[in-house]
């Protein structure tokens, strides 16, 4: 007989696990063989939850729409104020027309919005629009003036010998001349008045002439920008005067005036009523002579008048930009750049009255090819980003100076090297630092920075590769609940500033901000409002995020979270998948689907609907029916057989309109042996 062999019994392959439980934001940046397991390195329309697991995003519906692209959005009080194309609308009512057909910016200072669109500067108080020119404040420039002449009195002695007396002024008109109580004849010559005989000894000689004065008078303010109007006023202490210039000639528009009286209160008086203009000269003549000030020492005519000052107004009205910033961390002045014309100067107005912009009031940054691109603020410095910089020192530092007399400057006090600011819309407070968009991702700057000389701290490495590709200039940038939000080409990127990953990313930069991308819609810009997000487009249709709905205007939203490619604990060995387990949210009219990539392509796993469904009035629906009143997460397995592969892919899919979709966890189960060859 034949002797039977005693085979030892065949062991099955150990059974290997991959598991998932925690979840962070995607990886754009990374080879996808480098992708920690996660993040995704594809996952459109994702979100992360409170717990930071991902969710598919909710959708929008159109909340108004407006006869032209969306520039502009400002919240004053309750109103929401909306740019769109060249017209400004409260709410639904147009309050204005005329803007430039560009983005705008609006800053809230004194209880009325300002806006500036590289246009007109304008000013809303919420009832009416006007110019920021048709309400500028007007300066009063100089003070004490003289008038052009008066009539003035001159008294001299006799000594009984001398017929010649030399005058303390040179007179412009004699008008009389009394020895000792009696008019008498003389002649004048050289700065002399000659009698014929000599007066008397101790003799009074009262001479009345009029004469010629210098305007003098003091520096009080600056001339306003936004402004052709000014005033001067003048003391007339002799009751004599008529005559006065203004410090400008060729004066356009009406010129008016005022006189105190007897009380000390100003009246005013009016042209070809009371005075006359020569406006080619800048000279004022009353009709009658103003009366002597009742108040020794104090100006008693104030004269107002407009005068043209070429380029003075496009210096405000074709700025774009602007922050508040002022001394001792208050917000009560307007700073603004952005004029194409003069790219790195930048102007701010008055303490607490942006009417007021004093022309001496601005500064040159960086060299004549720089441009002011925006502003941030950074441990009470006001921070100015200029590009094109001069080695590398692209943020300049303006701290506020009071000097002695209480009077305020914004001197320079260090510069900062580092990467060129590149969008002007991407300046935007997060957290405990600004945040700005460069052509190499987000930059941050800390207050370490700030007390060195250079920042290093990028803060988007997860999305820098496909980000960086996007037309960075464009780029429109905002706050979202902790969100710093990007807008470009498209795609909304987010910068979760609440979850930091401090494992990898830019060498010098101390965390990384973990990320999401949105696509599938077009947005010019975005805001804030509520807690809710809201966006405009090009079509002047504004559109409102909404949690709970899950389609945006009508249309399903392709969201999915893709798992990274995993080879097992040796990559050259083959692989075999058993069981794919996901742990999702139950939502109701819930539907998800599993795919798997093989060889390079997508194919359809399994798909749950209501299994990971629970019953609720609100959404209810026959045709996804489900008697669970569960609302936790679900846990769903799948046996499967996906056999002798060196590498595969995962995504959990939610594309469907109307329906959610949120990823708590994902398992895989697999054995491992053999040398994996094709």
């Amino acid at each position: 007989m034949p002797k039977l062999l005693n085979l030892p019994a065949g062991t099955d392959p150990a059974k290997r696990v991959i598991e998932i439980n925690s979840f962070a934001g995607i990886d754009l940046s990374s080879a996808p063989a480098d992708v920690d397991r996660k993040r995704s390195p594809d996952a459109p329309n994702m979100m992360p939850d409170l717990l930071g697991n991902p969710v598919k995003r909710p959708g929008f519906e159109i909340f108004g729409e407006y006869p032209g692209r969306i520039n502009g959005s400002f919240q004053f009080g309750e109103k929401r104020i909306i740019h769109a194309g060249k017209a400004l609308f409260d709410g639904e009512r147009q309050i204005w027309d005329g803007m430039a057909d560009e983005i705008s910016c609006g800053i809230v200072t004194g209880n009325r919005l300002f806006i500036f669109d590289g246009q007109e500067a304008l000013c809303y108080d919420g009832e009416h629009v006007v110019p920021l020119c048709d309400i500028a404040y007007i300066p009063t420039v100089l003070i004490s003036k003289n008038a052009d002449e008066a009539e003035k009195e001159t008294v001299l002695k006799g000594d009984g010998t001398s017929t010649g007396f030399v005058l303390p002024e040179e007179p412009k008109e004699i008008l009389s001349v009394v020895v000792g109580g009696t008019s008498t004849d003389f002649t004048y010559s050289e700065g002399k008045i000659v009698f014929e005989t000599p007066p008397e000894e101790d003799s009074e000689i009262k001479i009345k002439m009029i004469v010629e004065q210098e305007p003098g008078g003091s520096a009080k303010e600056e001339f306003n920008l936004i402004s052709s109007r000014f005033k001067e006023s003048f003391l007339c202490d002799t009751g004599t005067e008529k005559k006065f210039s203004l410090s400008k000639g060729k004066l356009f528009g009406n010129v008016r005036a005022w006189v105190m009286d007897e009380k000390g209160e100003m009246q005013e008086k009016f042209e070809d009523e009371d005075f006359s203009v020569d406006r080619e000269a800048g000279k004022i003549e009353f009709f009658e002579a103003v009366p002597k000030t009742p108040v020794t020492g104090q100006d008693n005519l104030v004269i107002e008048a407009g005068a043209f000052f070429e380029g003075y107004k496009e210096r405000i009205n074709r700025c774009g930009r602007g922050i508040a910033f002022d001394s001792g961390g208050t917000s009560t002045r307007i700073f603004l750049c952005g004029n194409r014309d003069e790219p790195n100067r930048d102007h701010w107005c008055a303490a607490g009255d942006p009417t007021y912009w004093p022309d001496t009031y601005y500064s040159e940054i960086g060299s004549a090819k720089s441009e002011i691109v925006g502003y941030s603020i950074i441990e009470g410095y006001l921070a100015a980003h200029i590009a094109p910089a001069f080695d590398g020192r692209s943020i300049v530092l303006r701290s506020a100076k009071v000097d002695e007399e209480g009077n305020v400057s914004f001197p320079i006090v260090k510069h900062l090297q580092g990467e060129e600011a590149a969008a002007p819309y991407s300046f935007v407070y997060m957290e405990k630092e600004p945040l700005f968009l460069t052509k190499r991702g987000v930059y941050a700057v800390t207050a370490e920075d700030v007390s060195g000389e250079k920042y290093t701290q990028n803060r988007s490495f997860y999305i820098n590769k496909v980000l960086c590709s996007e037309d960075i200039e464009k780029a429109f940038c905002g706050k979202w609940k902790q969100f710093y939000v990007i807008l470009t080409g498209g795609k909304m990127f987010l910068l979760d500033t609440s979850r930091k990953s401090y494992q990898r990313g830019e060498p010098l930069s101390t965390f990384q901000y973990e990320c999401y991308l949105w696509k599938d819609f077009s947005a010019r810009i975005f805001w804030e409002q509520g807690g809710e997000l809201f966006f405009g487009d090009s079509e002047g249709r504004v559109f409102r995020f909404t949690e709970g709905r899950y389609s945006d205007d009508g249309r399903a939203i392709n969201a999915y979270w893709t798992v990274p490619d995993f080879s097992g604990e040796s990559f050259w060995k083959n692989k075999t998948i058993r069981t794919v387990a996901v742990q999702a949210a139950a939502v109701p009219l819930n539907e998800v689907r599993l795919e798997v990539k093989e060889n390079g392509f997508w194919k359809i796993l399994k798909e749950w609907k209501g299994k990971i469904s629970y019953f609720a009035w609100d959404r209810f629906s026959w045709n996804d029916f489900s008697w669970s009143g569960n609302g936790s997460y679900r846990t769903i397995t799948l046996k499967t057989k996906i056999k002798k592969f060196d590498k595969v892919g995962f995504r959990i899919v939610c594309d469907s309109r109307d329906r959610a979709f949120g990823l708590y966890g994902f398992a895989v189960e697999y054995t491992e042996g053999g040398r994996f060859g094709k």
